[in-house]
Parts: C-alpha cells; sequence; structure tokens
C-alpha cells in the first residue's frame, strides 16, 4: 500500500480503537447491555436552598425475541430514592415489552420505564435503540421528544473510558406541576449511541427549574446521568481521547500495546447492513470449537482449514475464526516462532479485522486485497491521496499449483524414509539454518496431528525433510526444506516422490502444493510431476518499507 494510504489506515484504527467498520443492524436476539442511572436535585435558591436528592438505579436490558419487525425485550431494573430531608424510596421492575424496529413505536400496553405509566405507550419511541445509519441533522424521536443528530462522530466519556458515538440533542423548554411545585424549566438531552448497533452508551440531560412551591419562589437543577457498563456486543473506544486525557503523550506507546492485548481476545461481531448478515470474529481456543460450516474464505484450501487450526492450536498460536450462521468466511493464524501469520477471507474489512485479531504484520493470503470503501471514504474527506489500490504491500508471491490425479510413483528409500520424532531435533537444526528462525513447537504439531513426514539422510545424517498433509480425499505438499549444501542433487525431487506416494496410498484423489516464485527448482520439480498453476499465495504486509526478513510458508 502506499504510504499515504497506510497513514489513513492508521488513524482509522487508532481513531476506531479498533477495527472493523462495522455496518448497520437492527435489534437481534441475544443483544444485552447493563446500565447504571443517576438523577440528582442540587444548587437550589429560595425555598429550595440546601436542599439535595438522589435517585440511583441499575438494569439490564436484553433483546428476547426478533419477529419480523417486532422486537421483544425484557427490562429489568432496580432503583432507590434518597432525599436530604430524610425521605427513602425504593423499588423494582421486572417489565417484558415489544416495539416495531421499523418506526421505533412501542407495540404493547406500557414501556419499560415505569415513570411513563400514565402515557400511551404506542405514542412513544423507544429509549435505547435508534437506527446506526444516521445522518448530521437528521431528526429522531426518543420517548417523547425530537432529537437532532448532531455528531456521527463524537466522544463521550462512559463507564471512565472515552466512547466513539452517535450525539442527538434535544433542547426546549416546558413546565411542571408536581412534588417538586409549580415551576418552568429550560433542558438540554443528549444522548450518545454506539455508531455500529445503535444502542445507547450514554445520556446527559440537564434541566434548570424555577417557580414556587407552597406559594415561595424556588429554584434547582435537575440532572441526569446514564452510563452502559456492560454489553453483548463491542463499544468502541475513542483511543486517542483516552491517551490524551488521562496519560498525555508520554504514555501513547505503552497504553496502545497494553491495550491492544488486553481487548484482542473479545469476540467481535461485525453486523452487516440491516438485513444481511452478522459475522462474529472470535478466538479459538480448541479444536472442538472449530466451526465445521461450509467454507466461503478460502479458493483453493477449503479442505484444510480445520487441519491449519490444529496444527497452529498444538503449536499453541493464535488462531481466530470468522463465522456468520451457516458458513466460515474467514480464518487467521498467527505462528510465533515464525513470526508470520494466514489470514484467509475475501472481504477487505474483515481480513484486517483478523489480522488485527491475531497480531500478524506479514500474512500469507490468498486475496490481493483492494483498499477498503470506508478507506477511501475517510482519505478523500481527508484529502489524502491513495496511490495504489490495494489494501498492504506485498512481500513475496508464491504459486499455488494442483495435481488432479495422483499416481503411485517409486522413490529412493535408501536415501528418503519415514519421519519419527527422534528426528525432530535434527530438523529443527534445519530449520533454524534455512529459515533463521526456530521451528520446535511448529515441526512437532505436524507430526502430533497425523502428517506423513519424511527424511532424507546422507551418510547417516539428515539434511533434509518434508511433509504432507491429507484431508479427505485431498492432499497438500509443505515444508519441503534441504540443507543449501546438499541441494541439486536429488534430495528434493525423492522428497517430492516420497511424499506423492504416500498420498497415493492412502487415496488422496488430488494434491496442492504453494513454491514460492523464485523457486525455480522446487517449481520445476512440481511440474515434472504434473502439478499445474492453479492460483497465487501473496505475502501482503502493513509495512510500508522493505525489511530483510527470510518468509517461510507454513
Amino acid at each position: 500500500m502506499a504510504r499515504g494510504a497506510w497513514a489513513t489506515v492508521i488513524a482509522v484504527l487508532l481513531m476506531g480503537m479498533l477495527l472493523p467498520a462495522v455496518a448497520l443492524a437492527a435489534p437481534e436476539p441475544g443483544d444485552m447491555f447493563r446500565y447504571n442511572f443517576h438523577r440528582w436535585v442540587d444548587n437550589g435558591g429560595s425555598w429550595y436552598e440546601g436542599y439535595t436528592d438522589n435517585t440511583w438505579s441499575t438494569g439490564e436490558y436484553r433483546v428476547t425475541g426478533v419477529n419480523g419487525s417486532i422486537a421483544t425485550v425484557r427490562a429489568t431494573y432496580a432503583w432507590s430514592h434518597r432525599s436530604s430531608e430524610g425521605l427513602y424510596l425504593d423499588g423494582s421492575e421486572d417489565r417484558t415489552v415489544t416495539f416495531d424496529t421499523g418506526t421505533r413505536r412501542y407495540t404493547g400496553a406500557q414501556t419499560d420505564l415505569d415513570d411513563y405509566d400514565l402515557w400511551t405507550a404506542t405514542d412513544l419511541s423507544v429509549w435505547f435503540w435508534v437506527p446506526p445509519g444516521l445522518s448530521p441533522g437528521e431528526e429522531v424521536w426518543i420517548l417523547d421528544d425530537l432529537f437532532t443528530v448532531v455528531s456521527t462522530d463524537s466522544t463521550v466519556w462512559s463507564g471512565g473510558l472515552p466512547r466513539d458515538a452517535i450525539e442527538l440533542r434535544a433542547q426546549g423548554s416546558g413546565s411542571r406541576d408536581d412534588a417538586y411545585g409549580q415551576l418552568s424549566f429550560t433542558y438540554t438531552d443528549t444522548y450518545f449511541v454506539d455508531p455500529a448497533t445503535g444502542y445507547i452508551i450514554a445520556e446527559r440531560y440537564r434541566e434548570h427549574d424555577s417557580g414556587r412551591l407552597d406559594g415561595h419562589y424556588s429554584t434547582f437543577d435537575l440532572s441526569e446521568d446514564l452510563d452502559v457498563k456492560g454489553t453483548s456486543y463491542p463499544v468502541t473506544l475513542d483511543l486517542l481521547a483516552l491517551l490524551a486525557g488521562v496519560l498525555g503523550p508520554a504514555g501513547v506507546v505503552a497504553l496502545v500495546a497494553l491495550g491492544a492485548y488486553a481487548i484482542r481476545w473479545r469476540p467481535i461481531i461485525v453486523r452487516r447492513h440491516a438485513g444481511v448478515e452478522k459475522i462474529t470474529i472470535r478466538r479459538l481456543w480448541a479444536l472442538d470449537r472449530f466451526p465445521r460450516l461450509p467454507n466461503a474464505a478460502s479458493d483453493h484450501f477449503g479442505d484444510f482449514l480445520e487441519d491449519f487450526a490444529n496444527k497452529a492450536l498444538l503449536a499453541k498460536d493464535r488462531v481466530a475464526v470468522a463465522v456468520t450462521d451457516d458458513k466460515l468466511v474467514g480464518l487467521a493464524i498467527y505462528t510465533k516462532e515464525a513470526k508470520i501469520g494466514l489470514v484467509l477471507c475475501r472481504d477487505t474489512e474483515l481480513a484486517e479485522a483478523l489480522r488485527w485479531f491475531v497480531g500478524a504484520k506479514d500474512f500469507f493470503s490468498e486475496t490481493r486485497h483492494p483498499v477498503s470503501a470506508p478507506i477511501r471514504a475517510n482519505a478523500a474527506s481527508w484529502g489524502v491521496p491513495l496511490q495504489s489500490e490495494h489494501q498492504y504491500n506485498v512481500f513475496e508471491t508464491y504459486h499455488v499449483m494442483a495435481l488432479g490425479s495422483i499416481p503411485a510413483w517409486a522413490y529412493d528409500s535408501r536415501l528418503v524414509s519415514r519421519m519419527s520424532p527422534a528426528d525432530l531435533p535434527a530438523m529443527e537444526e534445519i530449520a533454524k539454518a534455512v529459515y533463521k528462525a526456530p521451528a520446535r513447537r511448529w515441526l512437532a504439531a505436524q507430526l502430533a496431528s497425523g502428517d506423513i513426514g519424511y527424511v532424507a539422510r546422507v551418510g547417516g545424517r539428515i539434511v533434509g525433510f518434508a511433509f504432507a498433509t491429507l484431508a479427505g480425499t485431498s492432499g497438500r505438499l509443505h515444508t519441503a526444506t534441504v540443507l543449501p549444501e546438499f541441494r541439486n542433487s536429488g534430495i528434493g525431487h525423492e522428497l517430492f516422490r516420497a511424499r506423492l506416494r504416500a498420498l497415493a496410498d492412502l487415496g488422496a484423489e488430488r494434491a496442492l502444493v504453494e513454491i514460492a516464485h523464485g523457486n525455480l527448482a522446487s517449481l520445476h520439480i512440481a511440474g515434472q510431476h504434473g502439478f499445474r498453476q492453479a492460483g497465487m499465495l501473496y505475502v501482503e504486509t502493513t509495512r510500508t518499507s522493505r525489511i530483510e526478513r527470510v518468509i517461510v510458508r507454513r
């Protein structure tokens, strides 16, 4: 990617705290948030001088069902009230209400708030959710008031953290005749909602009252703060505001690293445009949690996705998957020993989310990812020219080659023999010499996963090794490694044939191999044995300048 384009990406990631440009969605079953609420009266004058009262509430809202456009929500909360005159009240509510996601109007006999029990519920709009795809200047009803969108890129400090938000505001005046007296008031009510989901993040209500109580002139301020404290969906943080407001410039680097580590493994829900689908990214901790869904992540390696995950887990590497309800749309792995990733995902924004999730700067990919539409839009709005149409630079390219049927080739069994665990130390030394990186855990994981391995010996010394994987009736040849001083002597050729013979004997009907474009000897061997070009692998990188390193395909 061009340097200017990558600068745009960095800015987007920092300002959005994390990632994927999540899109719009209506409420879905299982959506949940918890909140704290505080209402207080203070700053009293005349008859109210010295008077205060406080109401505290905590609650949880959970979407229990969606039938067409009608959402069902269970609201539970408890409250307590104290005043400086010694009054104490408390109570709790457990209500299930319905509303229309199209109109946002309540559809039942009551709302979720006991304060509005005397109102006609169907005249009111829900307060806890708005359509997330709002534009500045749009007007939205919340309960009985009309709010205007003042910003779609606001920051609100809530729960001690700065959060990205859509900001909506209503201002006005009114009058009351209640326990506080006969008063007129002016108010400003500000709602902050999550840009991805439309659910509330916080509310800030400020009111000034003046009038009479029992014939005496009275004034006071009434305020309300609501803050969401826990959600079933991610709420995006404004990282720059956090750094600037809490630590200042000196804390930027440390906190970015710490924050990224702390939140990386929380599941991320990527909501596509309304009515299309929801994509969930989560870390895979055990193979029994691998999503056995139809492959929509890879063009060539669909049969091997579970095997890739299994080996990475055995090697204690990082694994993440992206799924919809009915398909696997992405797989990402970061191999810590070799410091290289694998991201199999066709969509640029989702690939970026997966890449970030596992922490890979350099990664293998089947897709040459184009710059995503949000990045282009942001770049255009900031006047940043994008000199490349691609999201990432390319470090190296590999040929993916395929063989449709596998002959039972003969090979020199005096030179090449099946691998055993006792061979691992020698293989590790070869890998260090060739790839300049440790490989103990990764090599052990190949054998532990059931891979077919062969070693080549010269004078009793192991000088090369190679693996083959069988998944169903599909085979894959990988990691052929020979010490430089023993190359061009037929060893690579015999390792190739030995693996093909093993796959044929096990019933494999087809095979794949990936070979670096500059590895002419291996490309020639593959061609000799009937392999033909089927696709490409790219080592994509977030780096903007070339570094010297050996890339190893694992």
